[in-house]
C-alpha cells in the first residue's frame, strides 16, 4: 500500500462565494475577540513581582512572625515517604513520578493547495501522507482518510499516570505535595531493582520498558514503550506560598491568582524563571491577538477577492491588497489596544489604591471625632 495519496476536488464560484460570506461572520467574531484577548493579556499578573514581595525566612526553624504572610524559603527539599506507579515501578524515595506510555503507530499528515481557475472556480489538491512514529495518543484507524494498510491496533488498557508523596519538607517547613506546583520533571534512570516487570515488558536500556514484535531499534506498529520521569528527593530548592503555622499553603493575590510553587535552586533564580515565563506568555498572547485580528479582517473582506476571482489575476491582486491592508491595520490596532489596555489596567490599580486611602482617611477622621466628642462630654 502507498503511504501518500492525492485527491483533487473542484469548487464552483457560487459555492466559494457562499463559503466566504459565511466566513465573514466568523471573521467578525475573531476580530472582536482579538480586542478582548489583548485587553485581558495586559491585565495578567506578573507573578515574579508578587514573589519579590515575599518575606524571606530561614529554613532552619519555623518563623512565627511570618505567619499568614507570603513567604519564600530556600533549603533542601526532602521526604521520608515513598511513591510508585502501582504497576512496574516499585515504591521509591522520590518526591513525584510520572509514567509515559507510547505506542508505535501510523500517523496521518494532510496538506492542501488551491488553484483558482478562470470563471471563479477552484481546484484543490489535498495530499494525505502516512508515517510511523512513537505517540501517546495514536489515531484510530477509522479516522484516517485512507485506512487501508495503515491500521493501528487499539491502545492497550495502559495509560500514563503521575503520583506524588503526601508531604515533603523544606527545612522545618511542610510542603503539601498534592497542592504545590512542582518544578519540571527529569528523566528517571531505570534499573532492574526498581522494577517489577510483567505483562511481557522488558527493560531494554536505562530509560525504556519495551513490549512488542520488533525491537526498540526497529519497532513494529503496535509495539509499546514505557518511560518515567521524576522530581528527585533531596534537591536544593525554593518554595513560595502563604505560611500557616509550619506549612506553606497557597497564597492568593487580590486578583485571585495563586502563588504556591516549588523551584530548583535559589530565590533569585526562581523569580527570574517566573519573570521569563510572564514575558514569554505575554508576547505569545500578543501574537495570537494580532493574528486573530489579521485573520478576522482578511475573512471579513474575503468575499471581495472571491468575487473578483472570475479573472484570477484580479482576485490575486485583491487578495494581496486586502492582506497588506489587514496586516497594517492589525499592527496599528494591536499596538493601540495594548497601550490603552496597559493604561487602563494601571489606572484601575491607581483608582483602587486611592479609594482604599480615602476610605482609610474617612475611618480615621470619624474615629478621631468620636474620641473628641467623648472627651467633651
Amino acid at each position: 500500500m502507498p503511504d501518500s495519496f492525492v485527491e483533487v476536488t473542484q469548487r464552483g464560484w457560487g459555492n466559494r462565494i457562499m463559503g466566504s460570506i459565511m466566513g465573514v461572520f466568523f471573521g467578525i467574531a475573531l476580530f472582536l475577540g482579538s480586542f478582548y484577548l489583548l485587553y485581558w493579556n495586559e491585565g495578567r499578573v506578573d507573578m515574579s513581582k508578587i514573589a519579590m514581595t515575599a518575606v524571606q525566612i530561614g529554613a532552619e526553624a519555623v518563623d512565627a512572625t511570618a505567619n499568614g504572610k507570603l513567604v519564600s524559603v530556600t533549603g533542601t527539599v526532602k521526604t521520608d515517604e515513598t511513591v510508585g506507579d502501582g504497576l512496574f515501578l516499585k515504591l521509591g524515595n522520590w518526591l513525584a513520578i510520572d509514567r509515559n506510555v507510547e505506542m508505535y503507530a501510523w500517523g496521518e499528515h494532510k496538506s492542501t493547495k488551491s488553484q483558482t481557475n478562470v470563471g471563479g472556480s477552484s481546484t484543490e489538491t489535498t495530499t494525505y501522507s502516512y508515517s510511523k512514529g512513537w505517540t501517546d495518543h495514536p489515531t484510530a484507524t477509522a479516522d484516517f482518510q485512507h485506512p487501508e494498510g495503515h491500521e493501528n491496533p487499539a491502545m492497550p488498557n495502559l495509560e500514563g499516570s503521575s503520583g506524588t508523596v503526601g508531604t515533603a519538607k523544606i527545612g522545618a517547613y511542610d510542603l503539601p505535595m498534592g497542592e504545590i506546583q512542582l518544578p519540571g520533571y527529569k528523566d528517571l534512570s531505570l534499573n532492574p531493582n526498581m522494577l517489577e516487570l510483567k505483562d511481557g515488558f522488558t527493560l531494554v536500556d536505562s530509560k525504556f520498558l519495551f513490549k512488542g514484535k520488533g525491537t526498540m531499534g526497529t519497532p513494529e506498529v503496535g509495539d509499546m514503550r514505557v518511560s518515567y520521569s521524576d522530581v528527585p528527593n533531596g534537591f536544593d530548592g525554593t518554595a513560595f506560598g502563604k505560611l500557616e503555622g509550619s506549612t506553606i499553603r497557597p497564597f492568593m493575590t487580590d486578583k485571585g491568582d495563586i502563588l504556591h510553587r516549588l523551584f530548583y535552586g535559589s530565590r533569585d533564580g526562581a523569580i527570574k524563571t517566573m519573570s521569563t515565563e510572564y514575558l514569554m506568555w505575554i508576547w505569545i498572547f500578543r501574537g495570537i491577538g494580532f493574528f486573530m485580528m489579521f485573520l478576522g479582517l482578511s475573512m471579513i473582506f474575503g468575499p471581495i477577492s472571491v468575487f473578483l476571482d472570475v479573472l484570477p489575476i484580479f482576485g490575486s491582486i485583491s487578495r494581496a491588497a486586502v492582506g497588506g491592508l489587514a496586516f497594517i491595520v492589525s499592527i496599528v490596532l494591536s499596538i493601540v489596544t495594548i497601550l490603552v489596555s496597559m493604561l487602563f489596567h494601571s489606572l484601575m490599580a491607581v483608582l483602587i489604591a486611592v479609594a482604599v486611602i480615602v476610605v482609610g482617611l474617612i475611618v480615621w477622621i470619624m474615629s478621631k471625632r468620636k474620641k473628641a466628642a467623648g472627651a467633651q462630654a
